[in-house]
């Protein structure tokens, strides 16, 4: 997967309504992404640094800018120009099932929380 391919799947399923396969769209294409970057391979992260289109949701849009400049990040690389974000004007935390928006908010890694982007930490970790 690249940026776009992630974003457009994410898109497709935002417009469905399907909050479960947005996240499965988003966590797919962040381990790719970390593949990717375990691997070097030049080729398959030039294709990150292409811009995604929208989600058609801000909200969607950073969470998926910021998991990308902080997988960069935690690399050591430079993280693509678009990923490279103000933080949102307005805090945005997509609704959970079982957390109230309090234990969300503290449960927000700090890379998220300074992008006004509010998700348990527990939530971005995949198997």
């Amino acid at each position: 997967m690249s940026a776009p391919v992630t974003a457009a799947a994410m898109r497709e399923y935002y417009l469905a309504g399907d909050i479960n396969w947005i996240w499965r769209m988003l966590l797919q294409g962040r381990d790719h992404l970390a593949l990717i970057i375990g691997e070097r391979d030049q080729v398959l992260l030039d294709a990150w640094e292409a811009e995604p289109g929208s989600v058609d949701s801000a909200g969607w849009d950073a969470l998926l800018a910021a998991i990308v400049a902080h997988e960069f990040e935690i690399a050591g690389l430079e993280a693509p120009r678009w990923a490279i974000r103000a933080p949102l004007e307005e805090p945005w935390m997509p609704d959970h099932p079982f957390l109230s928006p309090e234990r969300v908010r503290n449960s927000t890694p700090d890379w998220l929380r300074r992008q006004n982007v509010y998700v348990a930490g527990r939530d971005l970790v995949t198997a």
